[in-house]
């Protein structure tokens, strides 16, 4: 159930911790949160089109503490939506951005800043934190938007939390235990999907071989020149400064059986075998991962996300390890940017 809650009815509305924050502070800007669940995400929207980003850059250190809790915050009317701006968020609110993210498309005018991965406008993009299908992936995602679709277009959040703690307790202790094992065959160029010249940015097999080795990936080329790589990750994370188990995967981005059903059919005409689909994943240890475990992973997800319409300028801020996002189908024009940084790693320390 998707629960597409009204901002305006809270805001105005102080919590306990910005009443405390400075009077002088809440001139400027409101803060409301979507709903009274202690993951709920923030809203702080600038009370008039006068007031500059500059006062919540000036307040860095109390938003990063709300990030960590509520595990996203949505900022509106500070006219965010373009590359500069992003940048200057990015810059305030990461340590280090990511600048090696092929998965995305990079913008004009930008080291950093991307687009969001092209992905039909009339289907549901399922729910993912950013990633983490890699060694290495993002703690934090910025989404901002310059153009919002005139329907739908949405980007749903589900707390990585509540579904941890909502999942049927033999699927959740059966993916801790053997972890998600992630397929994936690349042809050499653009086709079916991205292919391994775009991803590893270079035609070069020995480094692509290097790159695997590093990021802990098996990998085998192909007759065809397709390059097929295995990865085996962790299924949850236990955020280090809480102590909080995060659902954390990505296994409903890659089972066949979270394919529309006209994708799926579409795969099995040109491919001869499993192994030849573009994605896949089983457990780590190889075994199968039942159908009947992803649908109920697929509902979890359906009963605890949240949304809200985009506005021109407004910005969202994600904690990654919290909050996975999804986007929802639209009609007309619609243009986020998107930057990822504060990169953490799965690779034993």
């Amino acid at each position: 159930m998707l629960h597409k809650l009204d901002l305006d009815v809270l805001a105005g509305q102080f919590t306990k911790e910005n009443a405390s924050h400075g009077h002088d502070k809440l001139k400027k800007y409101s803060v409301s949160s979507f709903s009274n669940h202690p993951y709920s995400l923030y809203k702080v929207e600038a009370n008039d089109s006068s007031v500059s980003v500059e006062t919540i850059f000036a307040e860095r250190d109390y938003w990063l503490k709300q990030l960590s809790i509520r595990g996203g915050i949505l900022f509106r009317g500070f006219n965010l939506g373009n590359i500069a701006a992003v940048e200057q968020f990015a810059n305030h609110f990461m340590t280090s951005v990511f600048r090696e993210n092929t998965e995305h498309t990079p913008l004009v005018g930008s080291t950093f800043v991307q687009q969001p991965v092209g992905y039909a406008s009339n289907s549901f993009l399922l729910w993912h934190n950013e990633n983490t299908f890699n060694q290495r992936w993002p703690t934090k995602a910025i989404f901002a938007c310059h153009t919002a679709a005139k329907v739908g277009g949405e980007t749903p959040v589900a707390d990585s939390r509540e579904i941890y703690q909502q999942l049927d307790k033999q699927v959740r202790e059966e993916f801790e235990r053997k972890g998600v094992r992630y397929c994936r065959r690349y042809q050499a160029e653009n086709g079916i999907g991205l292919g391994w010249k775009t991803i590893f940015n270079t035609s070069s097999k020995r480094v692509i071989e290097s790159i695997c080795l590093r990021e802990g990936m098996q990998y085998r080329w192909s007759s065809d020149d397709s390059l097929i790589t295995l990865a085996d990750r962790p299924a949850v994370y236990q955020v280090r400064e809480t102590g909080d188990m995060c659902w954390i995967n990505q296994a409903q981005h890659w089972h066949f059986s979270c394919l529309a059903p006209e994708l799926q059919h579409t795969l099995q005409k040109l491919c001869s075998h499993a192994d030849e689909y573009p994605r896949n994943c089983y457990f780590a240890d190889g075994s199968p991962i039942p159908d009947s475990y992803m649908a109920h992973i697929l509902d979890v997800y359906r009963q605890h996300q949240f949304a809200f319409q985009w506005q021109a300028g407004d910005l969202l801020l994600l904690d990654n390890r919290l909050k996975a996002h999804a986007r929802n189908p639209y009609q007309g024009e619609r243009q986020l940017l998107v930057c990822f940084g504060d990169m953490a790693s799965f690779a034993p320390e």
